[in-house]
Formats: C-alpha cells, sequence, structure tokens
C-alpha cells in the first residue's frame, strides 16, 4: 500500500484535482444565484459530511410558537377552521418560504423550491405556455433573481401562476387564502390515487397585502373554488382529484351562501356563521 500511494504522489495525476477544480469554479461562476445555492450545497456535503448543509433536515411543522395573527388574515368565513399560523422571513421570498417550510425542507431552502418550479416549466413548456397565455418568459422571469435579501414585487409568488406550477411539480394540493381570493390547485396532469389518506395538502395565507405566511388547517377544513385555469388546462386523468374532495369543495360553498344570506339579512342577536349542525 505504501509503494502504491509513492507512485500516485510522485506521478501526480491520480491524485491532482487542479482540473476538476477548476471546471468546478468556471461553472459556479457561470451559474446565476439559485443555481450558486443549490451547487454550494452539494460541494457542503461532499467537504462537511458530518455538518449540516445549507438546508437543514425534513422536519414537522411545530404546533408551537404561535404568531399574532394579522388583522387580514381571517376574514369570516374560515378563521375557525385555522388550527395555527406561522410566520417566514418577509424580504419578497416569503412565498417560497412558505412553500418550502410546509414541505418540510426549512424555509431556508426558498431558492430549490424557485429552481425546482423553473425546472418544471422548462419540461413542460407547451402546456404551461397555453396555461400562462404566452406569458411563459415573464412567470419564469419572476424565478430568476441576481442576489440574495430582499426582493422586488415582479418576484414575489404570484397566485394564481405559481400555484398551477407548484402542485404539479410536488404532485400535491395547495389551498391559498385572502381577502380578496381563495382557491384550491390541484395538479394539472397525472391522476388520483384514490385515497386521500396520503395526500399532502399545504395551505398559505396572504396578509397585510404583501406576505405570505404558512397555515396549519384543522382537519377535514372546506377547500375554496378550484383555480380557474386547471378547469381549463387539466389533462383528463387529473380530473379525478377533484372528485375526491368533491364533499370539501361543496362545504366551501355551502359556507359562501350562508355568509351572504346572514350579510343580506343581518340578525338581531349574534349568530354563530361556521355552525354546521343547522340544516
Amino acid at each position: 500500500m505504501e509503494c502504491e500511494l509513492t507512485q500516485d504522489i510522485e506521478d501526480g495525476s491520480e491524485l491532482d484535482m487542479s482540473t476538476e477544480m477548476n471546471a468546478l469554479w468556471k461553472c459556479f461562476r457561470s451559474l446565476d444565484i439559485i443555481e450558486k445555492r443549490v451547487l454550494k450545497s452539494k460541494v457542503r456535503e461532499l467537504a462537511f459530511p458530518n455538518t449540516s448543509s445549507m438546508c437543514p433536515p425534513p422536519e414537522k411543522v411545530k404546533t408551537k410558537g404561535r404568531v399574532k395573527k394579522s388583522k387580514g388574515m381571517k376574514p369570516d368565513g374560515y378563521d375557525p377552521y385555522i388550527d395555527d399560523i406561522f410566520d417566514v422571513v418577509a424580504d419578497g421570498n416569503c412565498g417560497f418560504c412558505a412553500i418550502a417550510l410546509l414541505l418540510g425542507f426549512g424555509e431556508e431552502c426558498w431558492s430549490l423550491v424557485r429552481k425546482r418550479l423553473d425546472q418544471e416549466i422548462v419540461s413542460h413548456v407547451t402546456p404551461y405556455d397555453r396555461l400562462f397565455t404566452e406569458r411563459i418568459k415573464e412567470v419564469r422571469d419572476s424565478l430568476m433573481i441576481s442576489g440574495l435579501g430582499v426582493q422586488p414585487m415582479d418576484k414575489w409568488l404570484s397566485i394564481p401562476d405559481m400555484g398551477y406550477v407548484i402542485v404539479t411539480s410536488y404532485n400535491i394540493i395547495l389551498v391559498t387564502f385572502g381577502l380578496t381570493f381563495s382557491m384550491t390547485f390541484f395538479p394539472m396532469r397525472g391522476s388520483h390515487s384514490g385515497s386521500t389518506k396520503n395526500d399532502r395538502i399545504c395551505c398559505i395565507g396572504f396578509v397585510n397585502g404583501n406576505h405570505w405566511v404558512p397555515l396549519k388547517m384543522k382537519d377535514g377544513f372546506p377547500m375554496p373554488d378550484i383555480a380557474p385555469g386547471w378547469k381549463q388546462y387539466r389533462t383528463n386523468e387529473a380530473t379525478s382529484w377533484a372528485i375526491a374532495y368533491t364533499g370539501r369543495l361543496q362545504h366551501w360553498g355551502y359556507l359562501l351562501g350562508r355568509l351572504s344570506r346572514v350579510t343580506q339579512n343581518p340578525p338581531t342577536e349574534p349568530v354563530d356563521a361556521m355552525s354546521l349542525d343547522e340544516p
């Protein structure tokens, strides 16, 4: 073994990594900021195998440490179904941080989510070009950032555009809540398994007109109307997703109908608008 090692050192070619390192640096410099974060995390895993990577290991969303709810977070109708609200850094990446956190990656991995979504669009250009009505470049540009730190508004997570890409890329269900819009997103392609037991449903809320926060909803919460683009551009087999959640979608419509009647004919005494025991 000593003889073989001596020969390797004397020869130099077997253990010399100059060529590889130079190529790696050249590749690194040519990448955008998101790709650089991805490459650095991989190199770090090789260089420091006993330490954590840039992104912490997956962990369940904590159910303690509730943050203060914003006023815009609870319009009448679904607040009783919110079990917990969490906060993420408000730097223009908050929507991607929220998705990363809910997927179990940790909010620090928001850049990996941006990269994954862009890859999803590039891999399926034709259907997304139809969905975005020839705005595919605009949507992709919103995923590209030139540096870390606070991002301008055109780099924020946009709904409904990103909703379609998120659910299809990760094969999940996304439910977004806001004062002026609430939507349910199902994957644009692929059929449902037939059982909702193992489905992953991620929920986010838009607060203060400028910030996305992850939500933990109570089991069986009503699901708002399906995003309009899904109905028009989904594949035939993807229809099975909506069928699997028909009851919860109808539940939402029932609640909206009750709240509308209460608004038009306000009672003289307080009424629990969310009680579902009454016919």
